[in-house]
């Protein structure tokens, strides 16, 4: 955790996608990836001998190797790389040299020079997603130059993967792809809707925001692979009940009394109707335990989990750190907060948002990290 990779991964929700193309709507980086990541789990637990934690750093030395490119278009990227391949990964590694562990630039030196089965389940992923894009675009604008061969490419990349059983089940667009579309419509719920702010960011892209700080963190106290694991899934799928109800903002659930209460009640009923029904029986269990309560401190049991009082009782368990995961989930609000107002875009509602985190977070721990040190808007500015 330090300002410049906080900055480089929320840089992401500035890139815009398909910016040379007439669009329904702006598409950016940041929700792509959230996109990628959450296809990435689907198709993961389709294949056998996945290693999740692998998926995991890869997937995000992907995207940090994707904000340090920034906008660069596929057939561009690929052209560049059939040819300058080996300087580009070193430009990446010199570009965030000191901004990551070591243990990160080696995997984003490899990112692009294995062909695991982690992989290529996040290039799957990623092409999944961009044709999720694309589709809209298409149907869009079919009359635009060139349109069709990107529609060719796009169809011919996702082919080579169908060797992949999560893949061919996506592309019966069925009950499954029916997951994908509910996660990717979430791009187009806004965050802080009363309240303008520069960028904008969606409650999809402020899902794998929060994975990736709960990652962070969780490396920062020395978690073991299974509360890495347990911690960014829970952060990348923690608002997913919101694709049905939308987000209902704090000053609401916290100004009518009992009314939190009611909206998880109605939250876990839409959960068993409306969500686990869409996704593969083998990971709805799993996923209930990621979405319901996802701020509790949670004991994974064989019949679910058991809820204990503070992180620390999970300490080289198996489970999930909800407080640090919803720690997670007020950084990626306090960095939302700071950076729009150091855009110039200041109400009082971002104003008093930052003030209010710095407060709360002042001389607070889970396990050794001091979270005072990073709800500070000196951190962010330095």
């Amino acid at each position: 955790m330090n300002p410049y990779l906080i900055k480089l991964l929320f840089t992401t929700a500035s890139i815009e996608r398909w910016n040379d193309l007439p669009r329904p709507f702006k598409f950016v980086e940041l929700d792509k990836q959230a996109h990628k990541m959450i296809i990435a789990y689907i198709l993961g637990h389709y294949e056998k001998d996945v290693d999740f934690i692998e998926l995991i750093k890869l997937g995000i030395a992907g995207i940090l190797y994707r904000a340090v490119l920034t906008d660069l278009k596929s057939p561009v990227y690929n052209y560049l790389r059939k040819r300058k391949g080996k300087e580009l990964d070193e430009f990446v590694v010199n570009k965030l040299k000191g901004t990551v562990d070591n243990e990160m630039l080696e995997y984003i030196k490899k990112y692009n020079n294995i062909d695991s089965i982690e992989r290529r389940i996040l290039s799957a992923a990623s092409y999944i997603s961009s044709k999720w894009e694309f589709d809209f675009i298409y149907n869009f604008a079919k009359n635009t130059y060139g349109i069709e061969e990107i529609k060719q490419n796009i169809e011919n990349e996702l082919e080579d993967y169908y060797d992949l059983e999560g893949v061919r089940i996506l592309s019966l667009k069925r009950k499954t792809y029916d997951f994908i579309t509910l996660c990717g419509n979430m791009r187009f719920q806004k965050r802080w809707a009363n309240t303008p702010r520069v960028p904008e960011t969606s409650v999809l892209g402020h899902m794998l925001f929060v994975a990736i700080i709960a990652y962070l963190l969780t490396k920062e106290y020395g978690g073991n692979p299974n509360k890495i694991y347990y911690n960014f899934f829970t952060g990348l799928f923690h608002d997913l009940p919101e694709a049905l109800t939308r987000d209902i903002i704090a000053p609401i659930k916290q100004g009518v009394a009992g009314l939190d209460k009611i909206l998880k009640e109605y939250e876990n009923m839409l959960i068993e109707e409306k969500i686990l029904p869409l996704v593969p029986k083998n990971i709805q269990k799993e996923l209930k335990i990621l979405i319901t309560e996802e701020f509790a401190n949670k004991l994974i049991t064989d019949r679910g989990y058991k809820i204990v009082d503070v992180a620390e009782d999970l300490l080289g368990t198996k489970g999930i750190d909800g407080s640090l995961v919803k720690a997670a989930d007020h950084f990626a609000a306090f960095v939302e907060a700071v950076m729009s107002i150091n855009h110039g875009i200041k109400s009082p509602e971002l104003v008093n948002a930052v003030e209010y985190l710095e407060n709360r977070y002042k001389d607070k721990k889970i396990y050794s990290i001091r979270l005072d040190k990073y709800f500070n808007k000196r951190f962010l500015n330095d």
